[in-house]
């Protein structure tokens, strides 16, 4: 009975293996290839798609006065709503 269960075991894992590896090539070869100089950015390691404008710096967030820091805490306080799904 033990013999029979772990051949059930092992033909099932073997099963689901195949699955996972054949399943998807169909879908894989359908997709259409990416450009060579794109591939090769990637694998190099390059991000693929340089900024054209320049990154600029974060400014240091501003000091708040007594009454935005009290604003902002009872924002904390209020409840939440929650959107029904």
């Amino acid at each position: 009975m033990a013999g029979f269960f772990v051949g059930f075991v092992v033909g099932g894992a073997v099963v689901g293996l195949a699955v996972i590896v054949i399943a998807p090539s169909r879908r894989v070869r359908r997709e259409t290839g990416i450009d060579d100089e794109i591939e090769t950015r990637i694998l190099l390691g390059v991000d693929p798609e340089p900024r054209s404008a320049p990154v600029v710096d974060i400014a240091h967030p501003r000091d708040y006065d007594r009454d935005e820091i009290k604003a902002l805490e009872e924002l904390g306080k209020a409840p939440k709503k929650r959107k029904a799904r």
